[in-house]
């Protein structure tokens, strides 16, 4: 056996660790909704400090940090304060790098409450989270608007790495107008504007979520060359377009949903247009990928899936379209290509 072998944990004790893991869940979206890096980012305090700055219990607080810096999640120092390390720096809000948003909301109530019933979706192969919250997900959402500000801001957040991988691995110079199909706040197709001087672009989404993006568009300053289309892609979508871009939107459907909006694709591009999915492509292996657990997530709150390059070959040729390429990435999203036939 090797040193490195022997400094692991036995595996009894490895798997008690993971089973904790709702706990750090929702400990650290306790810390990243408190702020406390953001309160940390000039000089290191203590945790009387912090519970005066945020109106929260001292002891509570202490003990929440203390058992956040046994994961390097925060530091205590030898002189009793608490300061950051690279873990929490991306809990800050300013970082260009921020993934606050994405954990104050990924642990939300009527996420865990879907999880309490996992083992029905083990036995019947069913999402739980409208047995568990007495609605899908989109209507929670509606329900609960603040819930569904936070579910927007944390795909801006989500996005933001992936995006900048596929802005380098995939070429778009050559398209004259994009639409992205289901764009939340616009990231990605804002991004795209600004790369692309040449490029216009629409985005298309629900009437309330076209509103918030339109806001956004303004603080890039690339407005000015996009539309704004309120709509409902299984219903219609814009035609005429070069590439229709599908991002986070395919793994949140089964295949018959997805058969739909790639029939309502189809029935919108032209025949030299292209069809760009960024979803995960699933790779085959017990190597680690965070697509893996996202599959997962899909399957309990959505009834949807991450796929493999031959799902994606099998779903989108039954639509009308050929796969040109199926790009596996290290991030939670993959490039799939597809031209129609």
């Amino acid at each position: 056996m090797t040193d490195e072998n022997q400094s692991l944990p036995p595996p009894d004790a490895l798997l008690m660790e993971l089973v904790h893991g709702y706990m750090v869940s929702k400990a650290v979206q306790a810390a990243a909704e408190i702020g406390i890096a953001d309160l940390l980012a000039e000089s290191p305090k203590t945790a009387e400090d912090l519970a005066r700055a945020t109106s929260t219990n001292p002891s509570a607080l202490f003990r929440l940090l203390r058992a956040l810096a046994s994961r390097g999640i925060f530091r205590q120092n030898e002189s009793g304060c608490f300061e950051n390390t690279a873990l929490s720096e991306p809990m800050r809000s300013d970082s260009p790098d921020s993934v606050r948003d994405y954990l104050t909301y990924t642990p939300h109530d009527g996420n865990i409450r879907a999880w309490m019933r996992f083992m029905s979706v083990m036995e019947t192969g069913e999402p739980s989270f409208v047995a568990a919250n007495g609605c899908d997900l989109w209507e929670y959402f509606r329900r609960r608007p603040d819930t569904g500000e936070q579910f927007n801001r944390a795909m801006t957040a989500l996005t933001k790495r992936s995006n900048r991988m596929v802005l380098k691995e995939y070429d778009f110079s050559s398209f004259n107008t994009i639409i992205d199909i289901g764009g939340g706040q616009g990231l990605l197709l804002a991004s795209l504007l600004k790369k692309y001087q040449h490029m216009r672009g629409a985005l298309f989404d629900l009437p309330a979520v076209v509103e918030s993006a339109r806001n956004y568009f303004k603080t890039r300053g690339v407005s000015d060359r996009c539309e704004f289309v309120a709509g409902d892609a299984f219903k219609a979508i814009p035609a005429g377009f070069d590439a229709y871009v599908y991002q986070h939107i395919m793994h949140d459907w089964s295949d018959e949903k997805c058969a739909v909006l790639l029939r309502r694709c189809r029935e919108a591009i032209p025949p030299n247009g292209k069809l760009v999915i960024l979803d995960a492509v699933l790779e085959p292996g017990n190597a680690p990928h965070p697509a893996k657990w996202f599959d997962l997530y899909m399957m309990v709150a959505l009834g949807g899936r991450e796929r493999t390059e031959e799902d994606f070959r099998a779903l989108l040729g039954k639509a009308g379209f050929k796969l040109t390429l199926a790009m596996p990435l290290p991030v939670p999203v993959g490039i799939v290509e597809a031209v129609p036939v």
